[in-house]
C-alpha cells in the first residue's frame, strides 16, 4: 500500500511532460510552439511508467498541429490519457498560438491553450486487505468528473536558438464526493516550465542541440533536465537527458524519406529507491509532416 502511494505521488510529477521525447515535440509542453514550422503534423506516442510495478501510470496522447496565415499563427488539437491503477484521466485540449517577427531574424510567439479533463476511478474495485473485505470508504466510485484546463507558453527564438516559458496547467482542479474524508487534486498547481536550447552546427553535416529545462512548482523543489540531441545527416537523432530526480533517459529518432518519423525513448532510475522495483520507463512515438503546398523549400526543424 505504501508503494502505491509512492506511484500515485511521483505520477503527479510526470503528468508534465506527457513525452520523453518531448525535446523534439515542444509543443507538449509549451502551447506556442503550435505551427511554428512550415507544415502541418501528426504525432501519437504511448508511455510505459516503471514496468514490472502493477499498476503503474499508462500514459498515451495523439495531436495534429498546422500553421495558419503564413506561418503568423497556428492550431493544434490534442488528446491526453492516462491510466494509474484503476484512474483514469481523459483530456481534449485545443492549442493556438501567434507569432510577432521582432526584426529579420528573431521573433516572439504567444500560445494559449484550453480543454476539458474527465476524471474517473473506480473505487469500489479496489482489493484494499487480503480476505477482500470491502472498506465502506472506498464503496461510491468517482465517476464522470469534468474539470476545465487552460495554459498559457511564449516563446522567443530564430534560427540558431529558442527560449522558452509555458504554465500549461494554471488551473488547480480538486474536487470532493459525497463523503467527508475523500478527495482529488488532479493537476499540479502553477507548474511553470523554463527552457532553452541553442543549434550548434558541426562537420560532415551533424548538427548538435543542447537543451536545458528548468521545472518549477509552488511548495517543491527545482527540477531540472539537462539534455543533448545529435541530428545526424542519415536522418537520425539520438540523445540522452540527465535529471535531477535521479535518472537518465537514452532516445532515438528516425524520419523516413515519405516525412514519418518513429522515435523510441527509455528512462531508467539511477538513484531514486524505486529503481528496486522495476526496470525503467518507455515510450513509442510516432509522428508524419503534411505537405501543405505552400513552400517548395522548408526549414529544418530543430525544435
Amino acid at each position: 500500500m505504501l508503494l502505491g502511494l509512492a506511484i500515485g505521488e511521483q505520477a503527479k510529477g510526470q503528468e508534465y511532460p506527457w513525452s520523453l521525447q518531448y525535446i523534439t515535440n515542444m509543443q507538449v509542453l509549451n502551447p506556442a510552439f503550435v505551427g511554428m514550422w512550415d507544415k502541418s503534423g501528426l504525432m501519437v506516442s504511448t508511455r510505459t511508467n516503471w514496468v514490472g510495478i502493477n499498476g503503474a501510470p499508462l500514459s498515451q496522447y495523439a495531436g495534429y498541429f498546422t500553421p495558419v496565415k503564413d506561418q503568423h499563427s497556428g492550431v493544434g488539437l490534442s488528446i491526453q490519457r492516462l491510466n494509474t491503477g484503476l484512474e483514469k484521466r481523459l483530456s481534449l485540449s485545443g492549442d493556438y498560438s501567434f507569432q510577432v517577427r521582432l526584426d529579420m531574424y528573431n521573433y516572439l510567439r504567444f500560445g494559449l491553450r484550453a480543454g476539458i479533463l474527465n476524471y474517473d476511478n473506480n473505487l469500489s474495485n479496489y482489493q484494499l486487505y487480503p480476505d477482500h473485505i470491502p472498506d465502506p470508504e472506498f464503496n461510491p466510485d468517482v465517476r464522470f468528473y469534468n474539470m476545465t484546463t487552460f495554459g498559457a507558453g511564449a516563446v522567443f527564438f530564430n534560427e540558431d536558438y529558442f527560449i522558452s516559458i509555458s504554465v500549461p496547467q494554471v488551473i488547480n482542479n480538486s474536487f470532493k464526493v459525497n463523503r467527508n474524508n475523500f478527495s482529488a487534486s488532479i493537476y499540479n498547481p502553477k507548474t511553470a516550465y523554463l527552457s532553452g536550447s541553442y543549434i550548434f552546427s558541426l562537420v560532415n553535416g551533424v548538427h548538435l542541440r543542447p537543451n536545458l529545462l528548468v521545472v518549477g512548482t509552488i511548495g517543491k523543489p527545482i527540477y531540472l533536465d539537462l539534455a543533448t540531441i545529435a541530428y545526424l545527416p542519415i536522418n537520425l537523432q539520438v540523445g540522452i537527458n540527465l535529471r535531477t530526480t535521479g535518472s537518465v533517459c537514452f532516445s532515438a529518432q528516425y524520419t523516413f524519406k515519405n516525412k514519418m518519423r518513429i522515435g523510441y525513448a527509455s528512462d531508467y532510475a539511477v538513484i531514486s529507491d524505486i529503481r528496486k522495483y522495476q526496470v525503467g520507463t518507455y515510450e513509442f512515438v510516432i509522428g508524419y509532416e503534411l505537405d501543405n503546398g505552400r513552400r517548395k523549400y522548408n526549414r529544418p526543424n530543430y525544435f
